[in-house]
């Protein structure tokens, strides 16, 4: 995990053969319809719906249903789930907008490493995510917030210690941040000098907001309102 702890004086923060060639590919179809459907279609994203629900994924990542993204455009997609590989045009049974998850509570898988990983978003921004109790605030990099056009800088300046050691870092409030459907306002956060973490921490200032279980290998993050 990535640590981060605050030093000094306590700051108040305000911050996815026509057919499957459509990708160069010549998959089989199976002659079932495949479990996993693609709800919306980008380049290199798609939102994925299975039994499990909901989610946008970026290529070679894997949704909290277990759906890994190998690659996509905007006409289709090819994805792994359950040990096989799928090539998914849009599902017929649904619209080309992405509709924000209304579930109040989201599913997280955890990877080989033994870690929480999410997709979700900041300021309307999508990002990855990992779930980590240890961070007192939510946490990224300097890389990561001018991406967003986070305008830092006008935070309040201090230190953090980070796995990496002593670091520059800004403190303010986001104004959205949304993890399935859950979506939390004005979130105390950070911004850390440099290209460290190289994901977004969601750390305790949004997860004091949900209550947290752990089943198995499976955290569930549910509103508390």
């Amino acid at each position: 995990m990535f640590a981060i702890a605050r030093m000094g004086a306590r700051m108040s923060a305000k911050t996815w053969c026509t057919g499957l060639l459509l990708l160069g590919l010549c998959l089989p179809l199976a002659a079932t319809a495949a479990p996993v459907e693609a709800v919306a279609l980008f380049k290199d994203r798609v939102v994925v719906r299975t039994a499990a629900g909901q989610e946008m994924i970026g290529v070679g990542q894997t949704s909290p249903g277990g759906v890994t993204l190998i690659e996509a455009n905007t006409r289709g997609a090819r994805v792994r789930y359950q040990g096989k590989e799928y090539a998914l045009s849009l599902s017929a049974r649904v619209s080309t907008t992405y509709a924000k998850p209304q579930s109040r509570s989201v599913r997280i898988n955890q990877d080989n490493l033994g870690q929480y990983r999410t997709r979700g978003s900041l300021n309307g921004h999508y990002v990855n995510f990992l779930v980590d109790t240890g961070a007192s605030i939510v946490a990224m990099s300097e890389r990561q917030a001018l991406a967003m056009g986070i305008d830092y800088r006008g935070g309040e300046a201090g230190y953090v210690e980070t796995a990496q050691g002593t670091a520059r870092a800004y403190f303010l409030d986001v104004a959205e941040v949304t993890v399935g459907g859950i979506t939390i306002n004005n979130v105390e956060a950070t911004v850390i000098e440099g290209s460290h973490p190289i994901e977004v921490l969601l750390g305790m200032s949004f997860l004091k907001n949900v209550r947290i279980t752990d089943d198995n290998g499976v955290m569930t993050l549910t509103a508390k309102f």
